[in-house]
């Protein structure tokens, strides 16, 4: 009797389900993220010609669609006749996101990177009194303590539109069904009014790491979120520099996974940015 041996339907599909999945790797992923943020990393250099020459002014960014937040100001001149030093972000400045892509199973992934310099923000130090109820016994001159030096209030803002990753089919779906930037173009973040980290915390040689409470905008919807910041002074004509990262769990913003069979997104990605800030004289509220 002679016997056909006849492949299974079912290994035809596996065979194409994982030359599909190479191939998607080979277009969508493969090759070298970028690495993450440094402190003091910015992708426009001020360049020094010699001691003969000027610097060219500094250039604070302005984002279409990039306000300064009701309670950033409210917070920053919550009491009268304080000391307000502003510092804002300058050009060059990198903001964008950071995504593992599985493929295969799970068997080959990569990080999906996608960077803009379209990101506008402050940081604001601030004099002030700290207040509390006195007893009714008390002298009311005990109400106050000494003045103390505090980044009160500190915010960007970033044109989710503009950002890149090395491959415009996943910018086209990042910008389309995952982002919807046609409707929600920018993404902000706010610290909680009056942290409680002081200037004095940053040392005057080297960084630190600090956690910073606020609320995260994306895609139109906000959190509660915590943003990782390592900061440090800055050499002139800057102030301060510090990189940070906000982990994001996609459903907490109302935003679908875009997973499908070849490729998969993981829940959760990152927030990165590297921020220069230098001294703006301008008043957010007129009052120079």
């Amino acid at each position: 009797m002679e016997v056909s041996l006849k492949p299974k339907h079912g290994l035809f599909v596996g065979i194409a389900v994982v030359v599909a999945a190479i191939g998607a790797y080979l277009v969508f992923g493969g090759g070298d993220a970028p690495a993450e943020l440094t402190l003091g990393e910015r992708a426009v250099e001020v360049e020094d010609a010699g001691p003969t020459s000027t610097r060219p002014p500094i250039e604070f960014t302005n984002v279409m669609g990039c306000n300064i937040p009701h309670r950033v100001t409210e917070a920053a001149y919550n009491i009268a006749d304080m000391g307000i030093s502003r510092y804002s972000v300058v050009e060059g400045s990198i903001a964008g996101y950071r995504v593992v892509e599985d493929f295969i199973g799970g068997l080959a992934n990569v990080d999906a990177v996608g960077r803009t310099t379209a990101i506008q923000g402050d940081l604001f130090t601030h004099t002030s009194f700290r207040w509390w109820a006195p007893d009714e016994e008390d002298d009311p001159t005990t109400t106050t303590v000494p003045p103390d030096s505090s980044l009160a209030s500190y915010w960007f803002c970033v044109d989710v539109a503009s950002i890149k990753s090395d491959k415009g089919s996943r910018d086209n779906r990042f910008r389309g069904p995952i982002m919807d930037t046609a409707n929600f173009p920018v993404a902000t973040f706010v610290s909680v009014p009056v942290t409680s980290f002081q200037d004095s915390d940053i040392p005057e040689a080297g960084s630190t790491t600090l956690t910073v409470p606020g609320f995260l905008t994306l895609a139109g919807k906000g959190h509660a979120a915590k943003a990782s910041v390592t900061i440090q002074r800055a050499e002139a004509p800057y102030d301060y520099e510090l990189v940070a990262q906000i982990p994001v769990v996609f459903s907490d913003f109302g935003i679908d996974n875009p997973s499908n069979s070849i490729v998969s997104v993981r829940d959760e990605g990152l927030i990165e940015v590297s921020l220069t800030f230098a001294w703006n004289s301008a008043d957010v509220l007129g009052r120079n």
